[in-house]
């Protein structure tokens, strides 16, 4: 998951069309014009925030898919264990 280059839309200030746009553009850019030329202008505190939470996701997904990884081969090695490990009894 790469969130900085997913698309999103914010609403026009005035109230026209949704201006299409990025969460990357949304943190670095310092202003976004709708199409009828309303605009917003942010702020760089706002902006790292944003930059904060997004490298915190991003980190936080990684870790999830690595834990998820082992949790999975964990699974397969212990379900292998259960069939394994079993004694089997054969009915004449």
């Amino acid at each position: 998951m790469n969130l900085k280059n997913e698309k999103t839309e914010i609403p026009c200030p005035g109230g026209g069309r949704a201006i299409k746009t990025t969460y990357e553009d949304l943190a670095r850019k310092s202003s976004l014009k709708s199409s009828k030329g309303h605009e917003y202008k942010f702020k760089s505190s706002d902006q790292s925030k944003l930059k904060r939470a997004m490298d915190k996701l991003q980190k936080l997904q990684k870790e999830f898919e690595k834990n998820m990884e082992r949790a999975q081969k964990e699974f397969g090695e212990s379900l292998n264990d259960v069939i394994g490990n079993a004694d089997i009894v054969l009915k004449k």
